[in-house]
């Protein structure tokens, strides 16, 4: 049996992920037929995932909070419901967006 060298290995790693990177590329191109749907789909990524980083930093303040409310420390519970809150209001904007068709 032959021995993979390293640097035959580096190539194969390289050659695939130029594979990879080009069907990626191909299969976006194709699904945007025309300007408008490739605007709409890029806006639809980006709120997509923006309203998910909003549940997370609304997760994280709850997370906060319950600490707080462990060690009974004031300051920590007004930081946490202060981040839980902000990220409740990044998610529900983002979710508005498509109630008010604010980006068509």
């Amino acid at each position: 049996m032959k021995k993979l060298t390293l640097k035959k290995t580096n190539k194969a790693a390289k050659l695939s992920a130029i594979a990879i990177t080009i069907a990626a590329c191909t299969i976006v191109a194709s699904a945007a037929g025309t300007a408008e749907t490739a605007y709409q789909n890029t806006i639809n990524f980006f709120i997509t995932w923006i309203r998910r980083i909003g549940w997370f930093i609304a997760f994280i303040g709850a997370v906060m909070f319950a600490l707080a409310i462990k060690h009974e420390d004031a300051e920590q519970k007004q930081k946490g419901l202060i981040t839980m809150v902000a990220g409740f209001v990044v998610a529900a904007l983002c979710m508005a967006s498509s109630m008010f068709n604010l980006f068509e």
